[in-house]
C-alpha cells in the first residue's frame, strides 16, 4: 500500500509541474522527432502571459515571434515576460526559455522540475551543475535581444534606448534566475521619459 501511494505521489509530482509549464499530455507522449521540432519552434517564439501587466502587447497566452517585435509596447511586454510569473512558483513559467535551459543546463525538463520542486531556483540548479548562473542569464538575454536589435535597426529606438532596454532585460532575467520565492515580481513599464 505504501508503495502505491509513493508511486501515485511521484506520478502526480511529475504531472503537475508539466501542466504549470504549459506542456500537455499529448506533447509529453510525442515522438523524439516531434520533440525536436517543438524545441526548434520554441527557440523562435516567446509566449507572453504570466507576469505581464494587464493590457500588455500579445495578451495572456498570446505568442509573439521575438524577431517580429515592431513596437516599443511589444518590447516592454517582452521585458516584463522575462521576469516570469511568480504564481507558478520557482518554475515561473519557463516554457518560453525552455530551450535555453535545456542547452545551458544540459539536464532533462523532468530533472529541472525535480530540482525546482525541491526548492532550488535556477541559480542554485546551475551552481549545482557547475555552471555560473550568469551564463544562464546571458543565454536568456541572447534569446530575447534580437527584438531590441530589430527596433534599433528600424529607427524605432535610439542606441541609448537600446542599451537601456538590454540592461533592463538582463536585470529581468537576473531576477528570474535568482528569485527566492518571496520577492514580488516588478512591473516593467518601459524606459523612464
Amino acid at each position: 500500500m505504501k508503495i502505491r501511494k509513493a508511486v501515485a505521489a511521484l506520478a502526480l509530482s511529475l504531472a503537475l509541474p508539466l501542466a504549470a509549464c504549459g506542456t500537455t499530455d499529448s506533447s509529453t507522449s510525442s515522438t523524439a522527432s516531434s520533440a525536436t521540432d517543438s524545441s526548434t519552434s520554441t527557440s523562435e517564439t516567446t509566449e507572453f502571459g504570466g507576469g505581464m501587466p494587464a493590457g500588455g502587447a500579445g495578451g495572456p497566452g498570446g505568442s509573439v515571434d521575438v524577431s517580429s517585435v515592431t513596437t516599443e509596447e511589444e518590447l516592454v511586454a517582452l521585458v516584463q515576460e522575462a521576469y516570469g510569473d511568480a504564481s507558478l512558483g520557482l518554475h515561473r513559467g519557463h516554457q518560453p526559455v525552455e530551450d535555453v535551459l535545456d542547452e545551458v543546463l544540459g539536464i532533462s525538463h523532468d530533472e529541472l522540475h525535480v530540482r525546482l520542486d525541491a526548492g532550488q531556483n535556477l541559480a542554485a540548479v546551475a551552481e549545482n551543475l557547475g555552471i555560473d548562473p550568469q551564463e544562464l542569464i546571458d543565454a536568456m538575454v541572447a534569446k530575447y535581444s534580437p527584438a531590441i536589435d530589430s527596433l534599433l535597426a528600424a529607427g524605432t529606438i535610439t542606441q541609448e534606448e537600446s542599451d537601456q532596454y538590454l540592461a533592463d532585460l538582463e536585470e529581468a532575467f537576473e531576477f528570474r534566475v535568482t528569485w527566492d520565492g518571496e520577492e514580488a515580481t516588478p512591473t516593467y513599464s518601459g524606459l523612464d521619459a
